[in-house]
């Protein structure tokens, strides 16, 4: 199969858009874009997403065994572009958050978040698939919530 040929099948898919973040050992915080975020379950309260295997925020997530899944609203595009490039810790400098009860970041003005234990992992061919345990969640703002369709940021139309 095509690789190009399935991404463009995939975005006829539209998506709501969420920064997973997560801290290391040294309190540095990490963060990445995720638009494969689903709920899972009600009980026990579970959230999964994929994350690709190179990704620099895998490791301190691991480590930790915490994060928080931020959905983003629809101001928030550049939050979304920065945490959806490649690097470290450096990509939350200018990510303004305050710090969940489990210690992973909640990024101000987000819509709502979801604050995790990790539960488990699962292989997903070039991604693992993360299942967190629900710890924490609120709904921060009536905000509509970004979008992603076709390779664009999309907003919501009543």
């Amino acid at each position: 199969m095509d690789a190009r040929a399935l991404r463009d099948v995939f975005g006829q898919f539209c998506t709501g858009v969420t920064a997973v973040c997560t801290t290391d050992a040294s309190g540095n915080s990490y963060g990445i874009t995720v638009n494969s975020f689903s709920s899972l379950s009600l009980d026990p309260p579970l959230a999964m997403f994929a994350i690709v295997r190179d990704s620099d925020t895998l490791k301190p997530l691991r480590e930790s065994g915490h994060f928080c899944i931020n959905i983003l609203g629809a101001s928030q595009q550049e939050v979304s572009n920065r945490l959806a490039k490649k690097g470290g810790s450096e990509k939350m400098a200018q990510v303004p958050t305050r710090v969940a009860s489990t210690g992973a970041p909640v990024i101000a003005d987000a819509v709502a978040y979801l604050d995790c234990s990790l539960y488990e992992l699962y292989e997903g061919g070039d991604h693992l698939i993360v299942v967190g345990e629900i710890q924490d969640a609120k709904v921060l703002s009536d905000e509509a919530p970004l979008l992603y369709f076709r390779s664009a940021y999309r907003s919501v139309q009543d």
